[in-house]
């Protein structure tokens, strides 16, 4: 609440643009390209504004990002951007929301957040008198000092599990899962491990013989960083896990590493290019036997990591590449590309692709015996391959009403 009331009270130094003839309410476009952002809800509750469909259209764009937080909820940040006779009045509302906060109390923080953000727009004109601003009364308990000191220290934990069944008279798969999450994240240092565990079963009757296939994996990974500069960090990762699909019996990795921001840290929302190398040890025990006649061995490696993001009105666009090394082999290596994209290529008109793609020559792991078939068909069991790619892609193209802003849920969910 806060905000809201510095928000209000700076309004004089936002007021820049004339009164409209017409008195019309700004039309808004709410860019939510890949926040949970409720957009049926704001349409509902934000009816006295026209929102339209394209943001050509719109006087005012808001543009939605959000992140994970340490505490499991989402911070949020609102790019209020004036297009038209607003132009140059932009303003930014950042806040978040909390792990437990339930699904109404989330999206009521991003209405108030975004109601705050468009008073500025009305400010100026009579179309102020149409909003109902209330504030709460200062109780006696609003003069502790806010920030009381944390007890946990920003430590925060989770713990979780699932499972899933499915099947058919012929045919069946079992999965659960569980795992433990831990951290403590300021703003200069992060420590974080989880650990977790899975196991799936599944089975299928041909000819009325039953083949069945289970596959177990555990393990942990933990990573502490700690900035020294304002574009750098250093660090490193502590991992382990058992996979009987890629036959480890348990595979333990140290590796210190480092990493260089291009765009400040702040801008990570916004934009991102970042490059991370570590450097380390991976001790192997392998359920059988190798194609390479190894039980056990350990191996140094090394590995950079290239990570790009960008969330603009235009779209938004992320690229990872990745490079793994055994330096006792240069020969064994592996290199990974993921892209992404959503582009707004004109009125109405959306391209999205995604895609990743690796080049393989890393597989040390793979068992000399051959597992049966109906193992490998189950995903009981690796197979050798030098590539690995997957992609999709798509297009969305809307026309008509540009105001219809109108929610009508019935029948919704029904097929």
């Amino acid at each position: 609440m806060k905000y809201v009331i510095s928000l209000i009270l700076s309004f004089s130094s936002f007021i820049s643009i004339a009164q409209t003839a017409d008195l019309l309410p700004p039309k808004i476009f709410i860019n939510c390209q890949q926040a949970r952002c409720y957009t049926d809800y704001l349409k509902v509750e934000l009816g006295y504004f026209d929102i339209v469909r394209d943001q050509v259209e719109a006087d005012v764009q808001i543009l939605v990002t959000d992140q994970q937080n340490a505490s499991g909820g989402r911070n949020y940040q609102l790019n209020f951007i004036g297009q038209n006779t607003y132009i140059g009045k932009s303003r930014l509302i950042e806040f978040f929301t909390n792990n437990d906060d339930t699904e109404d109390i989330a999206r009521e923080k991003i209405l108030k957040s975004i109601s705050a953000g468009l008073l500025s727009y009305l400010v100026d004109t009579d179309l102020l008198k149409d909003a109902d601003i209330k504030f709460p009364l200062r109780k006696a308990s609003a003069n502790k000092a806010v920030n009381e000191a944390d007890s946990w220290n920003n430590w925060v934990f989770s713990l979780g599990a699932d499972g899933r069944f499915e099947g058919e008279s012929n045919r069946k798969s079992i999965r659960m899962g569980a795992n433990v999450r831990g951290g403590r994240t300021t703003e200069e240092s992060k420590l974080s491990f989880n650990s977790y565990y899975n196991q799936q079963v599944r089975s299928v009757i041909i000819d009325s013989v039953e083949s069945k296939v289970t596959v177990n994996s555990y393990g942990f990974n933990t990573l502490y960083v700690k900035s020294f500069a304002p574009q750098w960090s250093a660090g490193g990762f502590v991992k382990g896990y058992h996979s009987i699909f890629q036959n480890i019996q348990f595979s333990s990795n140290i590796a210190p590493a480092i990493e260089y921001s291009v765009f400040p840290v702040k801008e990570f929302n916004k934009r991102q290019l970042r490059w991370i190398y570590q450097a380390g040890v991976q001790n192997l025990h392998y359920i059988e036997t190798t194609i390479f006649d190894e039980l056990e061995e350990t191996l140094p490696y090394h590995q950079v990591t290239g990570i790009m993001g960008l969330t603009q009105p235009w779209g938004n666009f992320s690229a990872e590449v990745s490079g793994f090394q055994y330096l006792s082999d240069l020969e064994k290596y592996r290199i990974r590309l993921e892209i992404e994209l959503s582009l707004r290529v004109t009125e109405g008109l959306f391209f999205r692709v995604y895609g990743n793609g690796s080049q393989i020559k890393n597989q040390i792991s793979l068992a000399r015996t051959s597992s049966d078939t109906s193992s490998i068909l189950l995903g009981g069991s690796q197979l050798p391959t030098t590539i690995a790619y997957f992609t999709s892609f798509g297009f969305n193209y809307t026309f008509g009403s540009m105001n219809n802003s109108i929610v009508n849920p019935r029948f919704s969910g029904v097929n």
